[in-house]
C-alpha cells in the first residue's frame, strides 16, 4: 500500500498481486507514491451489472473532476476523448476517489461498472468495507499522453499525473514532492457486459508504467509543475 494503516487506492490491489506476488507494497510500502505493480487479473470477461443500477447511472456517480479534498484538473490536448479514453479517465478518477475516502462502502460497488468482472472480483470486492483514518488528499493534474490500440477491442491509455501536492490528510504542512510526475497506464477492454451492451472497462492498471517511461517520462516531468 502507499502508506498508512489501511489499504489506500487501487495500488493496494496491485500490491496484493505482488505480495501474492493503489496507493498501493510489496511487503509493506513506506512512501506515499511507492512503486506500484502491474495488476493482471487472468483475462477480461463480461462485467456483471448490478440489478439496481445502469452503467449510465453508475458513471454519473464517479466524480470525474475529483472531490473537494482531491480535485482533478484534466489536460485533454494529447488525444481525443474517445470511448476508451473516457473510460480510462473514469478508471483513474475512480482510483483517486477511493484514495480520498474514509469509507469505501458506497464506492466499491461502482467498481464493477468501471473495471472488468475479474478485476472487480479479485481486487475490489474484497475491500468492500474498508475504512481509512488517513486518506490521501490534495489537488492532482492529469494529462493524456497517448493511446495505443494493442489488440482487438483492447487499448492502452497512458497518463502523466502531477502528484506534487498529493499527501496524507494527517500530514500537516506537507511539502511539495520532489518527484511530481508519474507515468501511469490503463489497459482497456471493450467487452459485452451484463446488460447485453459493450463497454470499455479497465482490466489492468500500470502505475508506474515503466514500459512507457522512456517515451513519456521527460515530457511528463516537464509538464508536472502546477500550482494549486
Amino acid at each position: 500500500m502507499r502508506s498508512g494503516t489501511g489499504p489506500s487506492g487501487l495500488k493496494v490491489f496491485a500490491a496484493a498481486v505482488v505480495a501474492v506476488t493503489v496507493g498501493l507494497a510489496a511487503t509493506g510500502c513506506t512512501g506515499d507514491n511507492a512503486p506500484g505493480a502491474e495488476t493482471t487479473p487472468s483475462s477480461a470477461s463480461s462485467s456483471a451489472a448490478g440489478p439496481s443500477m445502469t452503467f449510465e447511472e453508475a458513471y454519473r456517480k464517479v466524480p470525474m473532476d475529483g472531490t473537494k479534498d482531491l480535485p482533478i484538473t484534466w489536460d485533454l490536448a494529447g488525444a481525443p476523448d474517445t470511448g476508451e479514453v473516457l473510460a480510462a479517465r473514469r478508471s483513474l478518477a475512480y482510483n483517486y476517489w477511493l484514495d480520498q475516502a474514509t469509507d469505501w462502502t458506497p464506492i466499491i460497488p461502482i467498481g464493477r461498472f468501471v473495471y472488468t468482472e475479474e478485476f472487480n472480483e479479485k481486487f475490489l470486492a474484497p475491500y468492500a468495507t474498508t475504512t481509512s483514518d488517513d486518506p490521501l488528499v490534495g489537488p492532482i493534474w492529469v494529462k493524456v499522453m497517448g493511446v495505443e490500440q494493442t489488440g482487438p477491442d483492447q487499448a492502452r491509455v497512458t497518463f502523466c499525473t502531477d502528484l506534487g501536492y498529493w499527501h496524507h490528510a494527517q500530514t500537516k504542512d506537507a511539502e511539495v514532492r520532489a518527484k511530481r510526475g508519474t507515468v501511469q497506464s490503463y489497459v482497456m477492454e471493450n467487452v459485452e457486459s451484463g446488460d447485453g451492451e459493450r463497454h470499455w472497462l479497465a482490466d489492468r492498471m500500470l502505475d508506474p508504467d515503466v514500459d512507457r517511461q522512456a517515451k513519456y517520462g521527460t515530457a511528463c516531468t516537464k509538464w508536472a509543475q502546477h500550482q494549486p
